[in-house]
């Protein structure tokens, strides 16, 4: 294979998303755990294929937050998707800020936290929310009784409590 076909077979496709990300957290940046805010979803297969794309978008999110309030990417505390599993094994990392999504069953940072904090919104049993702005735990959460539903819990925290919820742990 000729260095030019090489070059060519390793080359990446062009991906903007992927590009826009890599300049907002550089791969080879240290980030102390300070910093970060960790958007935790389960080690589930199902966590992965619905709750995961919901994190990522919820991090494109928060970016684009931090960019209109004028935060440089190292500013602030840094979104970043972890699992359920690294998270809880970390006791530093239970002290940051944490937004978690999906039901139990899957995100056991969602079992931890269901009985710790209170709901801030729940919909016939369908879905909820929980935090607390003013509590000791800076941790939001949400999940539905099924994908749908905590996409729909999702999307009810992103339009109504993320900005409050940023502002009250000065994420932003």
């Amino acid at each position: 294979m000729s260095e030019s076909e090489e070059t060519e077979f390793t080359m990446p496709a062009e991906d903007p998303i992927f590009a826009h990300a890599r300049l907002e957290c550089p791969a080879d940046t240290e980030h102390p755990i300070e910093l970060l805010l960790p958007i935790v979803v389960g080690v589930h297969l199902r966590s992965e294929l619905s709750d995961r794309p919901l994190a990522d978008r919820l991090v494109r999110h928060i970016r684009e937050i931090r960019r209109a309030n004028d935060l440089a990417p190292t500013e602030g505390l840094i979104p970043v998707v972890l699992s359920d599993i690294w998270y809880l094994n970390d006791s530093d990392l239970m002290l940051q800020p944490a937004i978690v999504i999906g039901e139990p069953g899957v995100n056991a940072a969602t079992a931890h936290w269901a009985s710790r904090i209170p709901k801030a919104f729940s919909f016939q049993n369908s879905h909820q929310v929980l935090m607390d702005l003013e509590g000791p735990y800076p941790v939001a959460c949400m999940w539905g009784v099924d994908h749908a539903k905590t996409e729909v819990a999702t999307d009810h925290f992103e339009r109504r409590y993320l900005n409050p919820w940023l502002e009250s742990i000065a994420a932003i």
